[in-house]
């Protein structure tokens, strides 16, 4: 994976995750497929920019390592999980699980990735 940066990261993550929720959610109408969209877009930037640099974080704090690799992703993970879980339910998000799954799924493994890629440094 080449070098960028967390906001370059945050930016694909919103145009790649918003228009997926659109995708996920436009059979229940446009609006509810923007709405949708929307959401989860505007939260995988901010998650994105925010879980990267708080994984990193933690991950120097604890010293590096496979310690500082899992706490920082094991934080980052909840985090991923609780929140878009959370904002859908309350936005009633009629396709919650399929909506926020690939954030999940493809969060966790640029999560294992970055951090990966740090221990190298």
């Amino acid at each position: 994976m080449p070098h960028t940066t967390p906001l370059i990261n945050a930016s694909m993550a919103l145009l790649l995750y918003g228009s997926w929720a659109f995708y996920a959610n436009i059979e229940h109408g446009y609006a509810a497929g923007l709405i949708a969209g929307s959401l989860q877009g505007i939260y995988a930037f901010g998650s994105t920019l925010c879980i990267t640099l708080v994984a990193l974080w933690v991950y120097k704090r604890c010293g590096g390592g496979m310690i500082g690799i899992s706490a920082g992703f094991g934080l980052s993970f909840i985090v991923m999980l609780i929140i878009p879980w959370a904002v859908h339910s309350i936005a009633d998000t009629p396709n919650k699980l399929q909506t926020v799954l690939p954030g999940i799924i493809w969060g966790s493994v640029y999560l294992m990735v970055i951090l990966h890629q740090h221990a190298k440094k």
